[in-house]
C-alpha cells in the first residue's frame, strides 16, 4: 500500500506540473514614434524548457494615420520575415492590415532555426547562447535591448 501511495503522489505531481511542459515568459513593448507618425505595440512570448528557448511567438501591431507608413511596414515586414526564413529557417508568419494598422503574428521554431548561422551573420550575439542553443536569459536580454519589459 505504501508503494502504491508513493506512485500515486508521483503521478499527481507530474500531472500538476505538466510533465515538463514548456513554460513561457512574456515581454511587452510600446513605442510611439511621433516623428514618423506610428505606434508599435508588441508582445513576445518566449517558450522554454530547462534553460533553452523552444519557440517564440510574436505579435506586433503598428498603427498610423498615414496609409504610406502602413504600406511601408506591410512591405518591409513581409520582406524581413521572408529573408529571415530563407537565411535561418524556422520562421512562419501572417500579416493582416488595413489603412490604419498592420498586425504581424510570427512563430519562430527555435529547434528549426540555424542559430550558428545567426551568430556568424551577427544577427544574434553568441553570449545569448550556449552550444548554439538560444538561452532563456539570452532571449530576454535580446528583447530588453529593444525596449521591452519582461514578466520574469
Amino acid at each position: 500500500m505504501n508503494k502504491t501511495f508513493k506512485v500515486f503522489i508521483l503521478l499527481f505531481v507530474l500531472f500538476i506540473t505538466g510533465c515538463g511542459k514548456d513554460k513561457y515568459i512574456t515581454c511587452k513593448s510600446e513605442i510611439t514614434n511621433k516623428e514618423n507618425n506610428y505606434t508599435l505595440t508588441a508582445t513576445y512570448k518566449i517558450y522554454y524548457k530547462d534553460a533553452y528557448v523552444t519557440k517564440i511567438e510574436k505579435e506586433e501591431i503598428y498603427k498610423s494615420s498615414s496609409e504610406d507608413i502602413i504600406e511601408y511596414f506591410d512591405e518591409y515586414k513581409n520582406l524581413e520575415y521572408d529573408n529571415l526564413n530563407d537565411l535561418y529557417g524556422g520562421y512562419s508568419y501572417t500579416i493582416d492590415s488595413n489603412k490604419d494598422f498592420i498586425k504581424l503574428n510570427a512563430v519562430i521554431d527555435i529547434n528549426n532555426v540555424d542559430v550558428k548561422q545567426m551568430i556568424k551573420n551577427g544577427y544574434l550575439d553568441k553570449d545569448y547562447t550556449i552550444s548554439n542553443k538560444l538561452t532563456t536569459s539570452g532571449a530576454k536580454y535580446f528583447y530588453k535591448e529593444k525596449g521591452a519589459t519582461c514578466d520574469i
